[in-house]
């Protein structure tokens, strides 16, 4: 599958236009989230940084599109915000340092759950590959007709920025490792002095953690 990158300003902006979207619906989520990220110390349990930073960006993410009549989804424990025709859902994920560079290829940074792979195969199946072998049969999950999207955010201390960038996942190897297309924005700056490296763990929003109630 031939795979898409935008990184040019016009480029990314017709881009996110199309999609519903605007610059500030993702870099603020992604700004917030740096902010939430600093505030932690070291001090704070191993996994608060990464947790925080997560958390943080996904809410603002939907305070950003919910006045756009998106809406939020928690179900199955995997956090996403879905567009009014429901036909685009977007999560958001750490991903490693080749996110936000063109010429590399990003994955995310710790291993996904099982609705991050039954989100990537419903993609798969949507891809033009499908459409030119109809034969094929869509697997049944709840939301056949939907696209996830995936926010991508890596804090490079070296650099002293972070990158993101918002792309359409296409395969899954214990990481999401390709995609069809890659929407690239502009890296922010940001004091790495109050940064706080996350150890590579699993992503624990995106465990599928069984509920079992008590008699």
């Amino acid at each position: 599958m031939r795979q898409v990158i935008r990184f040019e300003n016009s480029d990314v902006t017709t881009r996110l236009t199309q999609l519903g979207l605007d610059h500030m619906d993702l870099q603020e989520p992604v700004m917030q989230g740096m902010l939430a990220r600093s505030e932690c110390t070291p001090n704070d349990p191993p996994l608060s940084a990464g947790f925080t930073t997560w958390s943080r960006t996904v809410r603002v993410l939907r305070e950003k599109l919910i006045p756009k009549h998106w809406t939020r989804s928690d179900e199955g424990n995997y956090s996403l915000v879905v567009n009014p025709a429901g036909d685009l859902a977007i999560a958001v994920a750490t991903g490693d340092e080749g996110t936000g560079i063109s010429m590399a290829n990003p994955m995310t940074k710790s291993p996904k759950g099982s609705r991050t792979q039954s989100a990537i195969e419903v993609n798969q199946y949507q891809s033009s590959l499908f459409e030119a072998f109809p034969e094929f049969e869509i697997p049944e999950t709840p939301h056949n007709d939907r696209v996830t999207w995936i926010l991508l955010q890596h804090y490079d201390q070296a650099k002293k920025e972070v990158r993101f960038e918002l792309s359409r996942p296409s395969n899954y190897s214990g990481k999401v490792d390709g995609w069809s297309e890659r929407i690239i924005m502009s890296a922010l700056p940001f004091d790495p002095t109050t940064a706080i490296p996350v150890p590579v763990l699993p992503n624990l929003p995106d465990i599928d953690i069984p509920l079992i109630r008590r008699a």
